[in-house]
């Protein structure tokens, strides 16, 4: 007969092995190569950058945009003024908005994204936000030589500045971009990348 302690402790083990084997099961149902991509992002976060960014929206030559990029500009010159919560553009939900911003800013603007999964406008991460540009032919990675124009969209992975994050480009000055991204510092901030420190840029989401 076991004591009291081995009996307690068979059956720890006995839990642990359970709690094992289904999260393996539902790893697997999900796919592992998420809950890695998300696991991975956060071993970033203490590094980002905490600077309250430009005090003023920059002047934006808007006069060759497509009116798509322009409303775009006009847009996020509005929002940054107001500084409304995140929830005005993630539907109400509490959670990271920076994809939630680009999202609603492309909803008004005329050129509505679609969820791969879900159809909705609304494309509430950087990962599905990527998937979305690549099957649309709208992707160009970073290493590509393609050189973002204002109203097009970055997404980063892991990057030490802004972690996993998205935001629009403003301007690109000889390779320094300006841009103005959602929750950043829980705001909306307009940024000057003046170490230009890209690493981690995954690409641009073209805008049309």
């Amino acid at each position: 007969r076991l004591s009291p302690l081995r009996h307690r402790a068979t059956i720890i083990t006995i839990c642990l092995a359970l709690l094992l084997v289904i999260g393996g099961i539902i790893g697997t149902a999900i796919g592992w190569h998420k809950i890695l991509y998300k696991l991975q992002g956060t071993s970033h976060v203490a590094t980002l950058d905490r600077s309250p960014g430009l005090a003023q929206f920059p002047e934006v030559n808007t006069q060759s945009l497509s009116p798509t990029r322009r409303k775009v500009i006009q847009l996020t010159q509005a929002e940054f003024a107001a500084q409304p919560a995140g929830t005005k553009y993630s539907q109400g939900a509490h959670e990271a908005w920076c994809a939630d911003f680009v999202s609603w800013t492309m909803q008004q603007a005329g050129a509505p994204l679609k969820n791969p999964h879900t159809g909705s406008w609304r494309i509430p991460g950087t990962f599905t936000l990527r998937e979305y540009y690549e099957s649309a032919g709208r992707f160009k990675p970073a290493d590509s030589g393609y050189q973002p124009r204002p109203g097009d969209v970055a997404i980063y992975r892991a990057s030490p500045v802004f972690g996993d994050h998205t935001h629009i480009v403003l301007r690109n000055d000889d390779g320094m971009l300006t841009t103005v991204g959602g929750n950043e510092n829980n705001k909306i901030r307009v940024f000057a990348n003046q170490q230009r420190n890209y690493t981690g840029l995954l690409g641009y989401g073209v805008t049309e």
